[in-house]
């Protein structure tokens, strides 16, 4: 069984369960995405199967009375450190954003997220902060797609986030994945809220790649049952080719009933093929 987990403010994470523990929905667990790093989480669900892609830890234990309050001691002090940073990032004229601070669970490290357009000078302010927390210090510079993952929020199609929900890794999107999709390129509609293309672009990228392959490309001259033209547009699910024609008018026709003009090739001599001849052979 897996055991899907909420935690970092409802982040859902899939666990396993090596002991074989009786763990029930609604549980508080302490559980290990690294081996050096215990957190605890709320079960939410649990299922049969998940891709092993998105099995990221294990479950060590029930969670004990003692922990929750240990937990509840922890979400304070990282409230504390997340003002107290902010306060001394102004004083000291930092040009970052603070977006987060999290304490390891046995509070022997915590880790300050922020965003900046460049490399930040905060020695500073690492050793106020280890003076004031008496703890290890970690500043970590995320960008725009991490931070939109940290926040959480409702994407453009009305659903959390993917990144927030079960992407493991951001994938480079371009937009020729979304030109290749025959999506209309407005900013708006196909950003998401990091201000980046949407990841959601790449789920179906390797199904029109395939598709495309069986069409000529965009441009191609062709000859049609009204005349030669160009390919302007392919739709790939009804498999018609839109064809502009000399006069400017438009019109779709069934790939079946394209056909293309032969090649008219031209021979090139076979390099040395016509060489002058020596002086002594003429």
């Amino acid at each position: 069984m897996l055991y899907e987990v909420s935690v970092r403010d409802k982040q859902k994470i899939v666990f396993t369960n090596p002991d074989l523990l009786n763990i029930k929905k609604k549980d508080y667990v302490i559980t290990k995405i690294d081996e050096e790093i215990e957190t605890i989480g709320r079960v939410v669900d649990i299922v049969d199967y998940i891709e092993d892609t998105y099995i990221q830890g294990r479950i060590v234990r029930i969670a004990t009375e003692q922990d929750l309050e240990e937990w509840g001691k922890n979400k304070e002090l990282e409230k504390k450190a997340l003002e107290f940073c902010k306060e001394k990032i102004v004083q000291d004229s930092l040009k970052m954003k603070l977006i987060d601070v999290e304490c390891q669970f046995d509070r022997h490290k915590l880790k300050f997220f922020f965003i900046a357009d460049g490399r930040i000078d905060f020695r500073n302010l690492v050793r106020d902060l280890a003076a004031t927390f008496k703890t290890r210090i970690e500043m970590r510079q995320i960008g725009v797609r991490d931070y939109a993952k940290r926040i959480g929020g409702l994407g453009l199609c009305g659903r959390p986030f993917c990144c927030r929900t079960f992407l493991k890794e951001f994938q480079p999107v371009t937009i020729r994945v979304a030109r290749n999709q025959d999506i209309n390129i407005n900013p708006q509609k196909i950003s998401g809220v990091c201000g980046r293309l949407m990841c959601c672009l790449t789920y179906e990228e390797a199904f029109y790649a395939t598709e495309l392959k069986k069409y000529p490309k965009i441009g191609t001259k062709v000859e049609t049952e009204k005349g030669k033209g160009a390919i302007i547009k392919i739709n790939i699910f009804t498999e018609e080719v839109t064809v502009r024609f000399e006069d400017d008018t438009e019109e779709a026709f069934h790939r079946s009933k394209l056909t293309f003009p032969e090649r008219k090739w031209k021979l090139f001599p076979r390099r040395g093929f016509l060489k002058r001849p020596k002086k002594d052979e003429e």
